[in-house]
């Protein structure tokens, strides 16, 4: 697959090979931050019917460019699944360049949706608990999706033991992966496996729960983006993956015990399930993709490849995580 060309005229020929009825003018484009990982732009397309729209891509960086790594095929069955379903407001998915033919990448393109990041209306809302609200309710709404309404889009996993172990066995092995071997990862993994909260049911995931991923209308319509490491797992992941999210506010840390109540409330789960020290415990398996990700980017800088800047900033992350798994650690010992 060539480099990718996310240019105004890439996107002209994938419209008219979508939309053969029809012509289209890209009169705007410009990349806009994507998170770490993805190639993003803004483009604003004219009809020769004379209709306007705005459009979002989203595609993938070349290979070995980027820290994190996901699959857009994946990605696009979970929006085109919830985008039916409408358990969860999502952007409107509308086309997918799935073998790179028009952007030299995959890329998926949305309708673009006007609002600002729930992060920043919890920036400016002070003593304000409804955007908090707005938050909590929003995770437990993903939760709710019925895994029936995502058909063959995720990956099911078998049982709940099972699933735990083959996350505390991503830690060991990539612990066995890298040229420095981690005492921490080992310490964990092995000790997660010994002392386990009760299971819960398995839900829909988000993989990267955060303010900044709902965007809010100022009508105060919703939507949820980023859904590129989306899965099916234990809900509590995306507890335990907000929960270390350094960016002020943070909800959960404002109150943990106030932000768990409404959870449980919307979700049903009991206080034995839903704790702090439960999201402490999945803070460690909802991280485990994402870590083992940084760390082999961070191995990969040590041999002399080039992964791109947020490689070398991430090892700060990295050893910020391990004070977080040391101080869950001291707790399941005590």
């Amino acid at each position: 697959m060539p480099d990718p060309t996310m240019t105004p005229e890439a996107l002209e020929r994938l419209l008219a090979s979508v939309e053969p009825g029809r012509r289209a003018a890209v009169t705007a484009f410009r990349p806009i931050t994507g998170g770490y990982s993805r190639l993003s732009a803004v483009a604003d397309v004219r009809w020769d019917d004379g209709g306007t729209e705005r459009l979002v891509l989203r595609g993938d960086p070349p290979p070995g460019d980027g820290v994190f790594v996901s699959d857009r095929d994946a990605e696009w069955r979970i929006l085109q699944a919830l985008s039916h379903a409408r358990s969860v407001p999502v952007a409107r998915p509308r086309w997918y360049d799935a073998a790179g033919e028009f952007f030299g990448t995959k890329c998926i393109v949305f309708d673009h949706f006007t609002g600002r990041s729930l992060q920043d209306v919890l920036r400016q809302a002070g003593g304000d608990p409804a955007p908090g609200r707005m938050f909590v309710d929003t995770v437990a709404r993903i939760h709710a999706t019925p895994l029936d309404a995502l058909g063959d889009a995720v990956e099911r996993p078998g049982s709940w033991e099972d699933y735990v172990d083959g996350v505390l066995e991503l830690y060991r092995a990539v612990d066995r992966e890298v040229s420095e071997s981690s005492p921490v990862l080992r310490y964990a993994s092995a000790l997660l496996a010994r002392h386990r909260p009760p299971p819960v049911p398995f839900t829909l995931v988000h993989g990267d729960c955060q303010p900044s991923n709902v965007l809010v209308a100022d009508s105060g319509e919703h939507i949820v983006i980023d859904w590129e490491f989306a899965h099916i797992g234990d809900p509590r992941e995306d507890l335990g993956y907000y929960s270390q999210i350094p960016m002020p506010p943070n909800v959960y840390h404002r109150d943990p015990q106030s932000f768990l109540a409404r959870y449980r409330e919307q979700t049903g789960l009991s206080e034995e399930q839903v704790n702090p020290d439960t999201v402490q415990y999945f803070l460690v398996i909802g991280m485990a993709h994402l870590l083992a990700q940084m760390l082999r980017a961070v191995d990969a800088v040590a041999r002399g490849e080039s992964r791109g800047v947020m490689a070398t900033y991430l090892i700060n992350a990295v050893t910020h995580q391990y004070g977080l798994y040391l101080e869950l650690c001291q707790r399941v010992a005590a």
